[in-house]
């Protein structure tokens, strides 16, 4: 055990991978520090890689090695004799973090005990098998003594049994707590003694149907180099991982990993943080397979990167719902998809959710917010699906679907989606795709856009804004639109903004028009804002519900420091000009008045500090943006922000 190969995190350790048999014997080192070495896009073997060979490891030490698959030991078609080995301490973000096994054998000695213990990963943090024959693992230590599948996953076809004298942990049944400033020696059973990392938490930890239990994280930044966390979190049924703040409790995966695997989760409950930085093969957030139903509230998902679905993938008939999740700014740059990729009879529920500022590699065709390919259907309910790019699809792919099922889009706003060649909504063979109460307005030849070739698709729409009417949906003779009442085509009037609101204005045509009957719509109690789903009896078209303030109405607080004219003339050609006054007849300071386009697009800005008026003020328009460039004609609005008070008036352009 003295005779030390360290792999300074530069490879796999030791490899087996020549087509050695048994004879070869690795005898009386400790091996640590490895990286794996990388096969087939992941990274396998941290301190062993075998590889169609076939190997006997005696009285040896396997401790703190990384790697995608297998941190400990991967076998690849090939099978390991174990004897009186201590593998510890390893690390898989995937799967494995002692063993993995693919399509191979490994024996442990029944003579010569080994130890397995204090691994961690995604799936399977001891062992993950997956195409092996029968494997009965004899140890004389291991992490707990009943494992389940958190510690020890069987993907078959072989039986997995287990041969246990001791273990390192006693399982907990109760509440656990988590700081940035607690350690994993404390009990975890208050805030007074808290673990240090969730991963820990999670490993001790236990629950059932009778008893679900809550690992409570305080806020800071839980990451691999500040805290020791271990990434992707390998999550249990009937456990909720509860943050303090979604803008305070901070998981950072330092573009090392992803944070959440799912896999046959049920009654799992993910809420309140901050997921950045992370990276994996799929899923650079989250990763839900195999029938895993869980709830993900209050979530910002932001900067990720994965080979297919770069912050959320789900596969394997999972039914997760998603509520106030927000997924921003995620380049997906490594293969064609999306930020959110749903694959193989999988169909989540996205309730008042946010996909905005996505940027799919411009070298690549894919989707810049979801794809839906093997007949997943997903619900989208009062859903903001904004400014995300790709080359082909800006918005939303679906691909082999049903004829009597597919995508459902209820009080969705699709909006300034851009860079799409193939419309912001695709369908490809067989898909039917519904939307009701939606906005569709993009900068694109096609809103949607149907393949043209195999099996014809359907698209049914009812109360809908989309620009261009019906002849924003290109069939390319191979489908049926499903025009029903209800639709128009109108400019919704957002308010704008910097940042930019997709929120209505008072006299927008969405207020009000959307489908008088809300039965069997599920519409959440509150939209996007905040603010009460349906007012004054009817909802309103988009992901926003106007709550009445007028526009022509100065706010009776804001009044008493400043009041804002109707600019004169209006409407107007040439010029017109804006008026405002200061009742207290002190200099006007911190001012500003914006002018916004009818898409709520920032035209032009004055300031107080830059622009110096004083009591009385006349700002005169001439009709040009920043730039001096004259803008269209159409309607406008201009917006006075005066200390934490606001008001807007409305005015008209005419050439």
């Amino acid at each position: 055990y003295q005779t030390i190969i360290d792999g300074n995190h530069n490879g796999s350790v030791v490899t087996f991978e020549s087509g050695e048999d048994t004879t070869a014997v690795l005898c009386g080192f400790t091996i640590q520090n490895g990286s794996g070495i990388y096969y087939h896009t992941v990274i396998l073997g941290g301190g062993i890689f075998i590889k169609n060979s076939e190997s006997k490891i005696n009285s040896c030490i396997i401790k703190n090695n990384q790697a995608d698959i297998g941190g400990g030991i991967a076998i690849d078609n090939g099978q390991a004799i174990l004897e009186n080995a201590n593998i510890c301490d390893n690390h898989a973000y995937i799967s494995g973090g002692g063993i993995n096994l693919f399509e191979s054998f490994i024996k442990f000695s029944s003579n010569h005990h080994c130890n397995m213990y204090n691994n961690y990963a995604g799936r399977g943090c001891d062992i993950n098998i997956f195409e092996t024959p029968d494997i009965d693992v004899i140890v004389d230590t291991f992490t707990v003594l009943e494992p389940n599948s958190h510690f020890a996953y069987n993907r078959g076809p072989g039986n997995l049994t287990f041969n246990i004298l001791h273990s390192k942990i006693t399982p907990v049944n109760q509440d656990l707590y988590v700081s940035p400033d607690g350690n994993n020696n404390n009990s975890g059973l208050t805030p007074y003694e808290a673990l240090k990392t969730i991963a820990y938490a999670l490993n001790l930890i236990v629950s059932d149907s009778l008893n679900s239990n809550t690992i409570h994280v305080t806020s800071g930044i839980y990451s691999p180099s500040l805290t020791g966390e271990k990434f992707a979190l390998n999550c249990k049924e009937y456990i909720s991982i509860i943050g303090e703040n979604e803008e305070t409790t901070i998981f950072d995966g330092e573009e090392l990993s992803n944070f959440i695997v799912a896999c046959n989760d049920d009654n799992l409950l993910i809420e309140n943080m901050t997921l950045q930085n992370g990276s994996s093969r799929f899923g650079g957030a989250m990763y839900i397979k195999t029938n895993s139903n869980p709830i993900i509230k209050n979530i910002i998902i932001k900067n990720y990167f994965a080979y297919m679905g770069s912050c959320i993938f789900c596969s394997d008939n999972s039914n997760p719902i998603f509520e106030n999740v927000t997924v921003r700014g995620n380049p997906s740059v490594l293969l064609n998809d999306s930020p959110i990729s749903i694959h193989d009879n999988s169909n989540p529920v996205f309730i008042n959710c946010i996909i905005e500022d996505n940027n799919i590699n411009p070298e690549e065709s894919g989707f810049g917010a979801i794809s839906c390919v093997a007949q997943s259907n997903p619900i989208l309910i009062n859903t903001k699906i904004v400014n995300n790019s790709d080359f082909e699809t800006s918005g939303i792919g679906v691909y082999n679907g049903f004829y009597d099922e597919g995508p459902i889009l209820i009080n969705c706003t699709i909006c300034d989606n851009s860079n799409c060649s193939k419309g912001v909504i695709n369908q490809t063979w067989r898909t039917n795709v519904t939307l009701i109460n939606c906005i569709l307005r993009n900068p694109a030849e096609d809103e949607i856009w149907f393949y043209y070739q195999g099996d014809p698709n359907t698209v049914t729409i009812s109360y809908t804004n989309i620009e261009d009417s019906i002849n924003a949906i290109n069939t390319n003779n191979n489908g049926t639109i499903n025009w029903l009442e209800g639709n128009i085509d109108s400019i919704p009037q957002f308010v704008g903004g910097d940042p930019f609101s997709y929120e209505l204005l008072p006299g927008s045509p969405c207020i009000d028009a959307g489908n008088p009957d809300t039965t069997g719509l599920n519409l959440p109690e509150l939209d996007l804002a905040g603010q009460p789903r349906i007012y004054n009896g009817i909802i309103d078209i988009g992901a926003y519900e106007w709550q009445g303030q007028g526009i022509d109405e100065p706010d009776t607080s804001f009044i008493n420091k400043l009041y804002l004219f109707q600019n004169k003339p209006n409407p107007f050609s040439s010029f017109t000009t804006i008026t405002f006054i200061s009742s207290d007849y002190e200099r006007i300071k911190d001012y500003k008045l914006s002018i916004y386009n009818a898409k709520g697009q920032l035209i032009k800005t004055y300031d107080g500090k830059r622009d110096n008026f004083w009591v009385k003020t006349d700002i005169v328009w001439d009709g040009t943006d920043e730039k001096g460039n004259k803008v269209s004609p159409g309607v406008y609005f201009y917006k006075l922000i005066y200390g934490d008070n606001s008001v807007t008036k409305k005015m008209i352009l005419m050439r």
